[in-house]
């Protein structure tokens, strides 16, 4: 019986100097990139280094992926996980991010979401079903057998 896993991940602590930007171009801050390599490194302790990762395009969510794969990179022998893009996981609400999930994940064992609050929050909640609070940096994990219901396994939040 084949355990799949899905990680929801929030973007990492984002730079709110340059008002000139708009919200999605935002990149993260010091305190952010720090974060992201941290989360990236338990990712490789805990053995959760996915297969394919689904991020949303904002340049935060990007730049949250880059810190995690430099640690995976850095530490790891284990190849890169495929990464895809998705405008639509921008701010996107539980019932999108869930649909891409399904259109995309394919026959993969492991899969990451890097997205945004609320959704993922919302989403994590829906899962799991009790309150998941997500802060920045922050990786909740489901896993299921086959077609079962989620669970939630892990709940952590990087040092942000």
């Amino acid at each position: 019986m084949t355990t799949q896993r899905w990680i929801l991940v929030r973007h990492a602590k984002s730079d709110w100097n340059d008002p000139t930007l708009g919200d999605k171009d935002r990149p993260l801050n010091a305190r952010g990139r720090k974060a992201a390599k941290l989360l990236g490194e338990k990712f490789l302790e805990l053995d959760y280094v996915p297969d394919r990762v689904l991020c949303s395009s904002a340049e935060r969510t990007q730049q949250t992926l880059k810190g995690l794969m430099q640690s995976w990179a850095q530490y790891s022998e284990q190849a890169l996980p495929e990464v895809l893009y998705f405008d639509e996981l921008y701010l996107a609400a539980p019932e999108a991010i869930r649909r891409i999930y399904e259109e995309h994940s394919g026959t993969r064992e492991r899969v990451l979401m890097i997205g945004h609050n609320p959704g993922m929050e919302l989403l994590a909640s829906e899962l799991s079903g009790e309150m998941v609070e997500m802060k920045t940096a922050h990786m909740v994990v489901f896993e299921r057998e086959e077609e079962g219901e989620w669970r939630l396994v892990e709940n952590i939040r990087g040092e942000d």
